[in-house]
């Protein structure tokens, strides 16, 4: 688990913010605004001189200043020749709360033809995505899939699953730790294989992402004797029956190979990348 958090610390949010907005942004230009505010949302709509409008979309926050009370006081006194002389210095400063309400736009240029001509505007922070389809994600990424696994000397299958957590390093490409945990049998008995990897994962297309990376594997025989730490290569490869904004649900296989086991699964997986 620390393993886990170490690597979400580096990788998380390492393609976010000002840099993912700009390339979200960049995808919507030449696209038309009707597919815009379907995504979108209408958005407030005003017609510019050339024919063309603008399209806004915006967000307001609130903030608040609590009322705060301070002051000093400083007092003193002495014997001098003349009896005693004192001071008393005394001040008390009270200031009342306050809310601000900020607004925060995203604008669109449409040019006359019904087309976006460009977006500048926080687009992430107002919630809003690339265009559907669009082969780009950004932030943290983790994902848990679950299927039928089997192993190179117990092929029969069981119920086996896994997880990975990690960050975009760039709109198709991040770093993700993962953990496999796969379950057979075979007529010795159960068999087990566990696996820690960290690698790269890729997006060669908005709906597929492969991932290879190098594993330590713990490999249980039938019977769950002899356990082996080895190293290895953890694989695999995924397709999105599902895709949301963020939200995927996918089709899966995943293959490991040690130096002295083989094992895998076929599963479903539920993500956010």
């Amino acid at each position: 688990m620390r393993g886990w958090l170490v690597i979400y610390a580096a990788c998380a949010g390492c393609y976010t913010g000002a840099r993912a907005t700009r390339d979200i942004n960049a995808a919507w230009q030449g696209r038309a605004v009707a597919e815009l505010q379907a995504r979108w949302g209408a958005g407030t709509v005003a017609a510019t001189a050339d024919g063309g409008s603008t399209v806004t979309w915006w967000r307001t926050s609130t903030s608040y200043t609590l009322p705060s009370i301070s002051g000093h006081l400083d007092a003193g006194g002495a014997i001098g020749p003349d009896g005693a002389e004192g001071h008393v210095d005394a001040a008390l400063d009270a200031r009342p709360g306050e809310i601000r309400k900020t607004r925060t736009d995203l604008v669109a240029t449409i040019d006359a033809s019904g087309r976006v001509v460009g977006i500048v505007g926080p687009t992430l922070y107002l919630g809003k995505g690339p265009p559907p389809g669009e082969n780009l994600r950004w932030g943290t990424i983790f994902g848990l899939h679950a299927g039928a696994g089997a192993l190179d000397d117990a092929t029969s299958p069981l119920p086996s699953l896994g997880l990975y957590i990690g960050g975009m390093i760039g709109p198709r490409l991040g770093l993700v730790g993962s953990y496999a945990f796969v379950n057979g049998t075979s007529d010795g008995g159960a068999a087990m294989g566990h696996a820690w990897s960290f690698g790269a994962q890729y997006w060669p297309a908005a709906r597929v992402w492969v991932r290879a990376a190098p594993a330590l594997v713990l490999a249980l025989e039938p019977g769950l004797e002899s356990p082996s730490l080895q190293p290895g290569l953890a694989t695999g490869a995924s397709y999105a029956l599902v895709r949301g904004r963020v939200f995927v649900l996918d089709l899966r296989v995943d293959a490991i190979a040690a130096t002295g086991a083989t094992f895998g699964t076929v599963g479903v997986g539920v993500n956010v990348n």
